[in-house]
């Protein structure tokens, strides 16, 4: 196993990594200096986007645009235009602005209530057609969500960045879950729940910030850890023609890491030879 640096970009908060498998690219984010970055694979050119506000969440769309969580709402980005269309706000009941996004299998978006430090928070189902539903009233800080069929169920996962991985039984049409249960429990594991990405074995790989390390965790609970060279990993995701190169952004400065101390804390890194491959990214629906 080999993790090395890809290009020189550093960023204050990196966040949002995400593999766009009809483009080859990747697209990750600063939320301190609320710019996209992406990098089209074979190359290590980063291109960058300053949004209208910060953006926590990245999805791919059915339709080949980016659906962007910005500060008052779900956005399309165009990015060779370098437009921007606000598709739904937030609503009230939210109280404030949602983190992490994903697209189930069914093309509904799975987000949630951004709190930086514990908080009441809420998980929440958007579909294009049906709006907004509620899944659970008590996620703090929504982070690493991700939907897949886990041991021949249709299974939902939400990370809390104060608490766990909590999975839940799930109906992606009628946006609604049944009980929940704990998939990641963080006992004795060091770091906190941050972004994550499902392999194609049904293993998820999450970012555990302020651990300095990857975790893997499986329906029979914590399954690997790999070491990294940051201490505040924040989000991951497989790439490459055949998905077998994980991909992994942190906080930088904005992370009270003086500039010349960094190191590669901020950098765009990725691992080669993890013995995992990923699962094309899920796309949603926007119309």
């Amino acid at each position: 196993m080999e993790i090395t640096r890809v290009g020189e970009v550093t960023l204050g908060w990196g966040e949002s990594l995400v593999w766009d498998d009809r483009r080859q690219r990747l697209l990750f984010v600063d939320c301190a200096t609320r710019r996209l970055h992406w990098i089209d694979d074979g190359s290590e050119d980063v291109h960058s986007w300053k949004l209208p506000s910060m953006p926590t969440g990245l999805v791919p769309t059915m339709d080949g645009a980016v659906l962007a969580v910005l500060d008052d709402g779900l956005h399309v980005l165009d990015i060779d235009e370098q437009t921007s269309r606000l598709v739904s706000a937030f609503p009230a009941e939210i109280g404030g602005r949602c983190n992490d996004a994903c697209a189930d299998l069914s093309g509904n978006v799975i987000t949630g209530k951004l709190n930086p430090g514990p908080a009441e928070g809420s998980a929440w189902w958007w579909s294009a057609t049906h709006g907004w539903r509620m899944l659970d009233s008590d996620i703090s800080n929504t982070n690493g969500p991700a939907a897949a069929v886990i041991d021949g169920e249709m299974t939902l996962i939400i990370g809390d960045t104060s608490k766990e991985y909590f999975a839940y039984p799930y109906d992606a049409d009628a946006g609604t879950v049944g009980t929940r249960r704990v998939f990641g429990a963080m006992d004795g594991v060091d770091g906190r729940p941050d972004g994550s990405a499902m392999d194609a074995d049904g293993g998820l790989w999450c970012a555990l910030v302020d651990g300095g390390q990857l975790a893997r965790f499986t329906s029979g609970g914590l399954d690997r850890t790999v070491p990294l060279p940051v201490r505040y990993p924040t989000d991951v995701a497989f790439g490459g023609p055949d998905l077998d190169r994980l991909y992994v952004v942190s906080i930088g400065t904005a992370g009270g890491i003086a500039a010349g101390d960094a190191g590669l804390d901020g950098a765009l890194l990725v691992i080669d030879g993890l013995g995992a491959r990923g699962r094309p990214e899920p796309r949603c629906n926007v119309t």
